[in-house]
């Protein structure tokens, strides 16, 4: 759940982003589910560089980099705490997985070489790089993808059963590892492209909330929790050195803070800024890049599907009528963001234009609340404590007292007692985040997951769309669903954050595209 914006958080605004009981919010592109599923279709294989080239071509200097973020870790373990902002700092820079998205959202290799996809879509044989260490000296081998991969049922944050299609994974050879499928899934390369696929020295889990021993170009040098993580290079990696000596990740809880830093000077960078009123100042000040990114984070007002008064579809949908999105649209980000009207990112193959579904008609959602007998309604708005999510709260509570609907306000500390109250225990009426995760909507087939939506045929719909033998029928199949949740007025999909990346105009390599992974440092460079 980020947040990002990313949501950061789940949100993320990646925020952060948040997960079901146990898991997490995250998300894909076009682009990566071409590539997906043009190697199933083909049975091909992959091959190439993205991580590294094996050739430290790259810096050995002593450059920086600062960058300012939204929501912080609550801890460095992802495996078992959700929230978007732990895989943001750690993937690809200190934790490394098969494959990788890259900044076009592509699957790329990463500590695989190549692999090759069976006929029937149920066995996957990759080749593995050979020479990795982890930065303890532990090898990276067959034995550690399978170590790494079998683990991953035990997870209790980024949604472990995405990887529920794996039967078995066998060691072939110390470099080449077959996964073995109980059926075809079209989502696996790009869930093993996310933190679900990081691999871990099997000397290194005992303690993953404080270390991170990864093979990547970073090495964790300390996290000093909710205020800053540094990074630094790790000189033995086995591709491309990164340029940065060091990277400090600074938190920030207010949108202003974080620019206001950038232009004294204690920022270079400032990472999907919620201070989208600002931008046309950076935009007119030639020290200053600003770029405005894609991210697949949708920011969302989820009703708890199963209390009342929000078990009644017509309440529900009452409240998307009688909320204004592109008032909150413009509001929140400064209109820079897309409205939505369902649960899916623009970026994703079966994306339709929701947004005119359910229009801005106070007078309708009342009608609803009169049918359902709750013309005159309290309920209970648990926000997290995000610069966003109080801006919305705001405009929300405004549109629903013209509704006859009164919120109660109830602002939470992020990310550790909103993961805790409304996304772990479901304990809220109303509450709004930015999932910042990639495909999130598969969640709406996990009747545990914080929203509480349970619908049998919608959950068959994600099922069958997951194992479509050809993308033409995936495409398809995730269609019919999504629109069976949004008939269910399932939630109120606001908008599609964008990404607001303001920088010192000395750096380079921070990509504005969002893949909701990662905050990938591995090309970035400040030669000030």
């Amino acid at each position: 759940m980020t947040t990002a914006s990313q949501m950061t958080d789940l949100e993320d605004p990646r925020e952060p982003t948040p997960r079901p009981r146990t898991r997490r919010p995250r998300l894909v592109a076009v682009a990566a589910l071409l590539a997906v599923l043009s190697l199933l279709a083909a049975c091909s294989a992959g091959a190439g560089n993205s991580g590294g080239t094996g050739n430290n071509t790259g810096g050995s200097g002593q450059q920086t980099l600062t960058v300012g973020l939204g929501a912080a870790p609550a801890n460095l373990d992802f495996t078992q705490t959700a929230g978007a902002a732990i895989p943001q700092a750690l993937m690809y820079n200190v934790y490394e997985g098969l494959v990788k998205l890259d900044e076009h959202a592509d699957v790329k290799p990463l500590l695989a070489t190549s692999w090759k996809i069976s006929d029937g879509g149920t066995k996957y044989d990759f080749t593995l790089r050979s020479g990795v260490k982890f930065s303890n000296g532990d090898p990276f081998n067959a034995d550690v993808v399978k170590f790494s991969l079998d683990r991953v049922p035990d997870w209790k944050a980024n949604t472990p059963t995405y990887l529920s299609a794996i039967r078995s994974v066998s060691v072939v050879s110390p470099t080449e590892v077959m996964i073995n499928l109980k059926q075809p899934d079209n989502n696996l390369l790009f869930w093993l492209a996310g933190p679900l696929g990081a691999m871990f020295s099997p000397n290194a889990v005992d303690d993953l909330a404080t270390t991170a021993i990864g093979t990547g170009p970073y090495l964790l040098d300390r996290y000093n929790r909710g205020e800053s993580l540094i990074l630094k290079r790790n000189d033995n990696y086995w591709g491309t050195e990164a340029q940065l000596a060091t990277a400090t990740l600074r938190y920030y809880n207010d949108a202003n803070a974080p620019v206001n830093a950038l232009r004294s000077g204690d920022l270079d960078v400032v990472y999907q800024t919620q201070a989208a009123d600002q931008v046309k100042q950076f935009q007119a000040d030639d020290q200053y890049n600003v770029q405005i990114g894609a991210t697949t984070g949708i920011t969302v007002m989820s009703m708890n599907n199963a209390r009342p008064p929000f078990n009644d579809r017509r309440v529900r949908l009452a409240i998307i009528y009688g909320v204004d999105r592109d008032a909150i649209n413009t509001t929140a980000t400064n209109g820079y963001g897309k409205v939505l009207g369902g649960p899916v990112a623009p970026t994703d193959p079966w994306y339709v234009d929701l947004s005119k579904k359910y229009p801005y008609d106070p007078q309708k959602a009342k009608q609803l609340l009169a049918e359902a007998g709750k013309s005159k309604l309290t309920v209970d708005f648990t926000v997290p404590s995000l610069p966003y999510a109080q801006t919305i709260a705001q405009v929300v509570k405004s549109d629903l007292a013209k509704i006859g609907v009164t919120a109660n306000l109830q602002t939470q500390e992020f990310p550790a007692v909103w993961l805790d109250k409304t996304f772990t225990q479901h304990d809220y009426d109303l509450t709004v985040i930015n999932h910042v995760e990639a495909r999130n909507v598969f969640n709406y087939a996990d009747p545990s997951y914080y929203w509480s939506y349970r619908n049998k045929a919608v959950q068959k719909q994600l099922t069958d769309a997951v194992a479509a033998p050809s993308q033409q029928a995936f495409v398809a199949g995730m269609k019919t669903a999504v629109n069976g949740i949004v008939d269910d007025a399932a939630a109120d999909w606001l908008y599609n954050a964008p990404n607001i990346v303001i920088a010192k105009k000395s750096v380079a390599g921070v990509n504005a595209d969002d893949t909701g992974v990662s905050l990938d440092l591995t090309k970035a460079s400040n030669p000030k």
